[in-house]
């Protein structure tokens, strides 16, 4: 129950509430007691709620602490390596957690924060510009990354832009638009970061450079990298033992950084947020996503569990499919859907791509890496891919 509204003109006068309202445009509200208000918090206490659908679609409030927040963005101002001479911009709705890395590390550092519009950071060109005269470091789904990749002004922004860190986060990373990057930049003037985490683990768990070699001469693509400081991480199998190194498991996230539950669903925090038994008195979140360890101690995103589905009696990857229609001579972005037809499953493609492109080369040169009951029966070719005002691909 909420007990005071802080709102402006414009709002106050079309809202019922029972509570105390304050006008933030009422003058008068500025005239009392301007004491400062006693600390009386404690670390476990929470910070925020954020509203996550995941991939479930349906919304859920993530309880986070004091100590959650300050945990990971103390691990990321080490591991971005910040000064005082850096500056961040904010490329998304600050009602969306993948935003909170640059808003937080600035406030933390004291690093200068610049504030984007929508209307900038949609427009290839403006985007460009507009990181290229501000920024130092930047944050952004790949899907948004997308976007700054139509811009003209690339070349320029790699002459004349002062761009060192770009961290990619939110989303699989996208092969095709960092390979063109990357022939573009042949100095590496930008370090890459790929950041992963769902909103459960407070923002984020994980953060690793993009090894540019290892990517483009041996095709690896997903690595997560090592957790954040007192950030730990289990592949385990359907039985919850833990999985030998090189096997695909379900990652699960233990330490500081995992997130209090879900608020008012005790249902579903008690199915996700589960006691560690290889830590006795710790907590452990359960992410749905499958990964594996590698021989060196960096972890190999897969995919998600609830990704595959079954097809004609096939259980089939989506992401694995989008993986190889992206492989494609020309296909920049695509993304898979499942439709229902006629009491059958039918796997949908949508594509973009240089310029008309023709489908019977696409499907063939799909079947050289996927079996057949893989290859969609329908692939649609959009101008764009839609996005989300947080910069995610819109599913919806």
């Amino acid at each position: 129950k909420l007990d005071v509204l802080v709102t402006t003109s414009s709002y106050a006068n079309k809202t019922a509430f029972a509570g105390m309202i304050v006008n933030l445009a009422d003058s008068s509200a500025y005239q009392a007691d301007s004491t400062n208000l006693d600390i009386n918090h404690e670390s476990r206490d929470l910070a925020y709620v954020m509203y996550t659908s995941g991939t479930t679609g349906k919304a859920k409030g993530v309880m986070v602490s004091h100590a959650n927040l300050i945990n990971y963005t103390v691990a990321m101002i080490q591991k971005i390596n910040l000064t005082s001479t850096d500056e961040t911009a904010l490329l998304s709705s600050y009602a969306f957690d993948l935003g909170y890395t640059t808003i937080y590390t600035a406030l933390l550092s004291g690093i200068t924060l610049h504030i984007a519009s929508e209307s900038t950071y949609k427009d290839p060109n403006k985007l460009v510009s507009f990181i290229g005269k501000h920024c130092t470091y930047v944050k952004m789904t790949p899907s948004l990354f997308s976007v700054m990749m139509q811009s003209d002004e690339l070349d320029t922004f790699l002459q004349t832009g002062k761009l060192r860190l770009l961290i990619l986060g939110g989303e699989p990373l996208n092969r095709n638009d960092l390979t063109h990057f990357f022939a573009k930049d042949t100095e590496n003037k930008i370090c890459f970061m790929n950041h992963y985490g769902p909103t459960e683990t407070t923002i984020g768990c994980m953060a690793t450079e993009i090894d540019r070699q290892e990517m483009i001469e041996h095709g690896v693509m997903n690595i997560i990298g090592k957790p954040l400081a007192n950030v730990k991480a289990y592949m385990l199998d359907p039985q919850q033992n833990l999985c030998p190194i090189g096997v695909k498991g379900e990652l699960y996230v233990s330490g500081v950084g995992v997130a209090q539950g879900y608020l008012h669903n005790r249902e579903l925090t008690e199915a996700k947020f589960l006691d560690n038994p290889f830590e006795p008195g710790e907590r452990m979140y359960r992410t749905g996503d499958l990964a594996r360890f590698l021989p060196d101690g960096r972890i190999e995103f897969l995919g998600r569990i609830d990704n595959q589905v079954k097809i004609r009696g096939y259980r089939v990857e989506l992401g694995e499919i989008e993986h190889q229609l992206r492989k494609q001579p020309q296909v920049s972005e695509a993304t898979v859907f499942v439709k229902d037809e006629a009491d059958e499953k039918l796997l949908v493609a949508y594509f973009v791509g240089e310029q008309e492109l023709d489908i019977a080369s696409i499907r063939d040169g799909m079947k050289e890496g996927l079996p057949h009951y893989m290859i969609p029966t329908y692939f649609v070719q959009v101008e764009k891919m839609p996005l989300t005002r947080n910069g995610k691909l819109n599913k919806y």
